[in-house]
């Protein structure tokens, strides 16, 4: 038998079989759920449905695009505003609390440590607020 036969015959598995199940699973530089595949580029991530050839969507989160991949799985169209929406918000409070700790680490002030790390308490828990939301949309069972 023929290895590289063998491997084009695993790989039809892999494409056909995982057609029903939204589990994302990594393919070189890419993850796929069903038939959207996540890329990362300098920005973010895009999000690519295979059977149109096009982009649908950029992200600032891998969770954000694994979301909205999921939601498109699941045929949860209703929710893909709000996902992107969620993600937008978690980029922001992420960039949020690296300037903050930014500044704690090169202030010499007291009065500015002591507000930035308010800025920075702030900002990580609506990072965490944010990630949890969009995990909702990942493991939603609907």
């Amino acid at each position: 038998m023929n290895l590289n036969n063998l491997e084009q015959e695993l790989n039809d598995i892999m494409e056909h079989g995982l057609d029903n199940i939204y589990f994302p699973y990594s393919k070189g530089k890419s993850v796929r759920i069903k038939n959207v595949v996540i890329r990362e580029n300098k920005t973010g991530f895009l999000v690519f449905d295979v059977k149109q050839s096009k982009q649908i969507a950029e992200t600032v989160s891998k969770r954000g695009a694994i979301a909205y991949a999921t939601a498109l799985a699941k045929n949860r169209r209703g929710s893909l505003e709000t996902i992107l929406e969620l993600d937008q918000q978690l980029g922001k409070h992420y960039m949020d609390s690296i300037f903050a700790k930014n500044t704690i680490e090169s202030a010499n002030d007291e009065f500015r440590i002591e507000s930035a790390l308010v800025r920075f308490e702030i900002a990580k828990d609506n990072t965490w607020q944010y990630t949890s939301q969009l995990d909702e949309h990942i493991f939603d069972e609907r």
